[in-house]
């Protein structure tokens, strides 16, 4: 079977730093090869800016006249939306925050552009159970067949190494936004004993001054390298993902394959085992800092909890979401849709 996976034309595949869809479609992309799929990415890079997505999108009909493929899919929904222009039939997966999160207008366009892509699409690849639904209820039918399957983690790049880790070290991961709520969990850490390093692009410096205000134990460290981020995974002590909405994170993942405790609102709901390999906290502003305070002290504290709680991530991991399963399940829908009307 010929795969042809269509990134965003925003960042290089495998990205250089951040770029959560980049880093899943690279490792979809392995995973498929390994069960026996031909698989391409395709996906052009012009200056990095999200706006790019637009002209890369325009050009796909001239690029795939290039690529032999049986099936396509897309993960971007400007991406999806020209190929339904284009009556290219394909799979989608949405992985976007506006199904849940639109103050902006540029977020209600991209809700509309979701809904669109969805309605276009041969089959649907919805994350978790909850965002199945959501589409059920807000897409105008007819709608695909809508299959739920998450994405999976990398457990040989996220390890844990627990002779590196100090006790100490809270790792958040993530582009430096308000809508990320970094300065929720930077103000719960103070007195706890813990230190936060939050890796990810700064687009806001005012917010980032915000967050950095919290304390001297604050850092901020930018946009980091694959190689940077595998390392912080492995000799941190816990993760904090204080992020509003989330549809499915990487972060969250990683952070359970590296072996470390995971601490957020209702974005980690349904992915960590309250009370096994992390806690999922009240999701208001006041609810999640006093859980953070709270967890942080006691991980901190006691490092038999820390172990425990860490090997119960990385074996939850490691049990649900493994590339070859993740990737087997792809195969299955992409199969249903290459036998409805063969392409390329």
């Amino acid at each position: 079977m010929r795969i042809v996976l269509i990134g965003g034309g925003v960042h290089p595949i495998p990205p250089t730093g951040y770029g959560a869809i980049e880093r899943i479609l690279t490792d979809l992309r392995t995973a498929l090869e390994a069960a026996g799929a031909e698989v391409r990415i395709l996906n052009r890079v012009r200056h990095r800016r999200m706006r790019d997505e637009y002209p890369f999108a325009w050009e796909l009909p001239r690029l795939l006249r290039s690529e032999p493929y049986d099936i396509l899919h897309a993960h971007t929904p400007v991406v999806a939306n020209r190929l339904a222009l284009g009556r290219y039939p394909y799979v989608y997966t949405s992985h976007s925050r506006h199904w849940y999160y639109r103050e902006r207008l540029s977020h209600r366009w991209g809700y509309w552009l979701e809904r669109r892509a969805v309605r276009g699409a041969r089959s649907v690849v919805a994350l978790t159970e909850p965002l199945a639904r959501t589409m059920r209820a807000t897409v105008r039918p007819p709608l695909p067949p809508i299959g739920v399957v998450p994405f999976g983690v990398d457990s040989v790049r996220f390890t844990p190494r627990w002779e590196l880790r100090s006790g100490t070290r809270a790792l958040g991961v993530g582009v430096v936004a308000p809508f990320k709520r970094w300065h929720l969990a930077a103000t719960a850490l103070r007195e706890t004993g813990a230190t936060l390093r939050i890796a990810g692009p700064i687009v806001s410096r005012d917010y980032a001054e915000t967050v950095r205000r919290a304390g001297p134990h604050v850092e901020l460290l930018g946009e980091v390298s694959e190689e940077e981020l595998a390392q912080l995974f492995s000799e941190s002590d816990f993760l904090i993902h204080p992020s509003a909405v989330e549809i499915l994170s990487a972060t969250v993942l990683e952070g359970l394959s590296s072996g470390l405790p995971v601490l957020g609102g209702r974005a980690v709901e349904g992915v960590v085992d309250h009370g096994v390999t992390g806690w999922c906290l009240p999701d208001d502003e006041a609810g999640l800092q006093a859980g953070i305070r709270q967890h942080a002290r006691s991980l901190v504290s006691d490092a038999d909890l820390r172990r425990t709680m860490g090997e119960s991530a990385r074996r939850s991991a490691e049990e649900r979401y493994a590339w070859p399963g993740v990737a087997a399940r792809h195969l299955e829908i992409y199969r249903t849709v290459a036998a409805l009307r063969p392409v390329g």
